[in-house]
């Protein structure tokens, strides 16, 4: 029996076929993006959290240099010293101040915190209160003393970051050295067994020419 058949009917078939392909080309492409950042995230953080502490400081160095020598009459070359040994001191002590409190110990929590607390005052004096005697505007003052806050805040979190990079570094340290006692282990035990073995083998080996002597012995004798 013939049947009508709609000469539209294939062409709809393929152009279904066509988008339901497109689709999942799309969403296999859509769902390779996402599984590359979801694994890109943890090392693009690291990398982020690494570089902004040595990245942001350096504005607030030149801006700290400016003002010494606006305010001080410094030559250059000695305001620049100022500024960018401030924020190197600024880094170091932060970052100290994280590992003194992560590892809860207190006079190093004590001795950081001062040195961190005397370089924050120093910095927001010379940029933000010589600025507010100079006349600045209460808005112009207060975006100053934030801008003095930031490479202490990405100090900090840089301090974290790296100690948790350091515990993830040596619990695999320590993972890999156990791995390699355990097969250092099984190694010695597998030398045990095959020296066992060839003892054993010899103890066999011997007991059958002890064996077979009388045996020789007594066919001479019969010959």
């Amino acid at each position: 029996m013939n049947e009508n058949k709609n000469p539209l009917d294939f062409i709809v078939r393929s152009v279904n076929y066509v988008i339901d392909v497109v689709a999942r080309v799309m969403v296999d492409l859509f769902d390779g993006i996402k599984n590359a950042i979801d694994h890109a995230n943890p090392s693009l953080f690291a990398l982020v959290a690494t570089l902004l502490p040595f990245a942001l400081p350096l504005p607030v160095a030149f801006m700290t240099a400016h003002s010494a020598k606006a305010f001080f009459g410094w030559d250059m070359w000695a305001a620049n010293v100022l500024g960018f040994g401030l924020e190197g001191l600024g880094l170091l002590a932060w970052v100290k101040l994280v590992d003194a409190v992560l590892e809860e110990n207190t006079p190093s929590i004590v001795m950081y915190g001062a040195v961190a607390l005397v370089y924050e005052i120093l910095l927001i004096f010379v940029n933000a209160v010589f600025a507010w005697q100079e006349g600045a505007n209460w808005d112009y003052v207060i975006v100053l003393v934030c801008v003095c806050l930031l490479p202490a805040l990405s100090a900090m979190t840089y301090g974290h970051q790296r100690r948790t990079v350091e515990s993830q570094l040596e619990q695999e340290r320590r993972e890999a050295k156990e791995q390699a006692e355990k097969i250092r282990q099984e190694r010695r035990q597998d030398r045990k067994e095959a020296a066992a073995l060839r003892v054993q083998y010899a103890a066999n080996v011997d007991g059958l020419k002890l064996e077979e002597k009388p045996k020789q012995g007594g066919n001479f004798r019969k010959s």
